[in-house]
C-alpha cells in the first residue's frame, strides 16, 4: 500500500505536512493518537485525506492498517469502511 499521500495536489494544503512523520504513527495507548486525531479534525482538506485513506486500503484487514490518517485510526477506519462504500454508492447513483 503506497502510505506517501504528499503526491496529491489536494496535500498542499494539509495540516499533516508541518508535523513529523513518526507523530502519525503512535503505539496503541500513547497519547499522540488524540493529538494526531486533533490536529486531523481541523484540517481544512480533511475529507479528501478520508477519501484518499479509504480508497487506498479498501479491502485491508484491520492488522494491515496503520496510524493516523483522515482523523481516524486503523480500527475506525476498518468500522466506518461500510458506511463509506454506501456513501460512494449513493453518490454514484
Amino acid at each position: 500500500m503506497d502510505h506517501n499521500l504528499y503526491h496529491e495536489d489536494w496535500t498542499k494544503l494539509a495540516s499533516c505536512r508541518s508535523v513529523g512523520g513518526d507523530f502519525w504513527f503512535p503505539e496503541v495507548g500513547e497519547p499522540t493518537w488524540m493529538q494526531a486525531r486533533r490536529i486531523c479534525k481541523t484540517c481544512p482538506v480533511l475529507w479528501q485525506c478520508v477519501d484518499w485513506v479509504m480508497r487506498t486500503e479498501l479491502g485491508v484487514g484491520p492488522k494491515s492498517r496503520y496510524g493516523v490518517t483522515g482523523g481516524m485510526t486503523p480500527n475506525q477506519r476498518v468500522a466506518y469502511e461500510p458506511q463509506w462504500l454506501a456513501e460512494q454508492a449513493a453518490g454514484a447513483a
